[in-house]
């Protein structure tokens, strides 16, 4: 996330097994969410808590998510707290994504993704359809996909400061992705 960039965060995840086969299933979602999620996060899981701790974009947000998704789906007992997640004054969650909150229905509603599919592939140029699907696709760790959907509204709109950070964080983080450690 832009704003922590000298300031590390951790988001923690206490998980509540009852019993060794939910043990099994947590140990299983969490090595399938650092295959699929890159993140340059500390990731430590010791006594059923999860911390992830990191320092500007790295991709953590994103792990964090679909862990979480995973265990809700499995019907797994948790509890997470997570600096960039607020209660607004509605009681609705909102996400940050960069410098920006988005409402987490907004970020989980499939049909509004693929209404904003579709206008994207009718209009390559819809400037709020190319913008929310990169937001969406980040939200999902979908960081390929977000880069894409991110540069087309970059093409439309190359002056607009939140596309840049957006495109900014992702390419920094594909980079080292993309570079082995101690190459530059």
């Amino acid at each position: 996330m832009t704003t922590g960039r000298n300031n590390p965060t951790t988001c923690q995840i206490i998980l509540k097994p009852r019993h060794a086969g939910e043990v099994k299933t947590i140990n299983y979602y969490l090595e399938l969410a650092r295959e699929r999620i890159p993140t340059y996060a500390g990731i430590n899981f010791k006594d059923n808590e999860l911390s992830i701790q990191g320092l500007g974009y790295d991709g953590r947000c994103a792990f964090c998510r679909y862990f979480r998704k995973s265990l809700k789906n499995r019907g797994l007992r948790f509890n997470s707290s997570c600096p960039f997640e607020v209660q607004d004054d509605t009681y609705a969650w909102r996400v940050k994504i960069g410098s920006a909150f988005f409402e987490q229905d907004f970020l989980e509603n499939e049909e509004k993704y693929l209404v904003y599919l579709r206008r994207a592939e009718n209009d390559p140029r819809d400037l709020e359809a190319q913008l929310a699907l990169g937001v969406i696709h980040e939200y999902h760790g979908r960081f390929a996909q977000a880069l894409a959907s991110y540069w087309a509204a970059h093409e439309v709109d190359p002056g607009d400061a939140f596309i840049k950070e957006r495109l900014q964080d992702i390419l920094a983080l594909l980079q080292r992705i993309l570079v082995p450690a101690g190459r530059c």
